[in-house]
């Protein structure tokens, strides 16, 4: 994760404890040395900001310093300006364009940053903001308990909950921030779509920036694909739980979405959209729906959400795994054999007796009580399942 961090605190304005915000933000980021990548820039500039935003990747971008209701004060060159350059939502917004990534996250630790808040919704998934004047104190403890929890992996969501909850133990008021999350964000080159699978769950926020270009190429608008595609993923909810990469999920008939995520609490990946053939032997969809949905149950199993899945405290959820990689194994693996070599699929078949094999010695091990060879057998039988869905997918139209 790489995070900008962005200090202004113009000579003529009240002194703020930048310096104890950044003393904090730099312990929390040492912890996390090998995740986290921190990038400050002091007495902020506008040309400042234009050059770190348009030759650098960021995840988050954070703004410390004064603000009001009608922007942000930044530093100027001239050593005889004592009040800074006032910055407008428009002219910030420009700014966060330019950056060669979106980010993930927006933060505006400027008093009143709220009021732009309806311009800044676009620059970024999640934009946290000030409604009022906040203390520094109240700053500074709201901005290490969010990069606390988010830097160990957690959501931009249950960090920003996390770090209010935190003030409120320290009886700091709280009522001064806020998280905003767009359900529908179109900005130049860049759409996200909000799908909401039920009440106990969390929402789901999906980046559509990689195919922006063909959401209106598949016989429909835009605007019913993304419905579309928000219905779809609601039903396919759990396969969220866990992390995943290159996951094919069906959208519509025929049609279906390449996604990854590594918490899907804050941003899941739309990488691809493709529409099948609608002319490949019945035998062969049906063999690759069943398998996928299979891989996507397996994929999403309880041990690979876990921060220490081979940890014998941890002997009931892989019990209950290996159960479940046995059953998908039994009912859509094995059968699969004789129709892959009717279908032409020869090479596929070794795959499919590896993830059979591992299976199996996954069992073995748990019955042994080697838990770190569980762990590691799971994992090859899942990675071969992944090579029978991936080389069994139909062609595209």
């Amino acid at each position: 994760m790489r995070v900008l961090v962005i200090y202004s605190n113009p000579p003529g304005l009240a002194r703020l404890r930048l310096d104890k915000e950044d003393r904090a933000i730099t312990g929390i980021a040492r912890q996390y040395s090998g995740k986290v990548a921190i990038e400050r820039q002091h007495a902020s500039e506008v040309d400042d900001i234009h050059a770190l935003l348009s030759k650098g990747e960021y995840d988050i971008i954070q703004f410390s310093g004064h603000g009001s209701e009608a922007g942000i004060y930044l530093d100027k060159s001239d050593f005889n300006d004592q009040d800074g350059e006032l910055v407008g939502p428009n002219r910030l917004l420009s700014l966060l364009e330019l950056s060669r990534k979106n980010p993930l996250c927006v933060i505006l630790l400027c008093c009143y940053s709220d009021s732009s808040l309806q311009l800044l919704a676009d620059a970024a998934p999640f934009v946290i903001t000030c409604k009022c004047e906040v203390s520094d104190s109240a700053c500074v403890g709201f901005i290490s308990s969010f990069y606390d929890r988010l830097f160990s992996g957690e959501s931009v969501q249950h960090s920003y909950e996390h770090a209010l909850n935190i003030l409120r133990i320290k009886n700091h008021p709280t009522e001064g921030f806020n998280l905003s999350r767009r359900c529908l964000i179109r900005r130049a080159g860049g759409v996200f779509v909000e799908s909401k699978p039920d009440s106990n769950r969390d929402s789901i926020l999906v980046s559509l920036d990689a195919v922006s270009s063909r959401l209106g190429s598949f016989g429909m608008s835009e605007e019913e694909l993304c419905h579309m595609l928000a219905r779809k993923l609601r039903v396919h909810s759990w396969i969220f739980d866990g992390a995943s990469d290159r996951a094919v999920i069906p959208i519509g008939r025929l049609l279906f979405g390449e996604f990854t995520w590594q918490n899907a609490k804050d941003v899941v990946y739309c990488s691809r959209l493709m529409k099948l053939r609608s002319d490949i032997p019945r035998r062969h969809w049906e063999l690759w729906s069943r398998i996928l949905t299979s891989y996507n149950d397996l994929a999403s199993c309880e041990y690979r959400s876990l921060p220490k899945p081979a940890d014998p405290a941890a002997r009931t959820v892989l019990e209950k795994c290996v159960r479940l990689f046995k059953y998908h194994v039994g009912k859509y693996l094995e059968p699969s054999l004789d129709v892959l070599e009717a279908l032409g699929f020869e090479s596929l078949v070794p795959h499919v007796e590896l993830a059979i094999a591992s299976a199996e010695k996954a069992e073995d091990y748990m019955v042994l009580e080697r838990f770190p060879q569980v762990v590691s057998a799971l994992e090859v039988a899942l990675t071969n399942y992944h090579e029978v869905a991936d080389g069994l997918q139909p062609p595209e139209e």
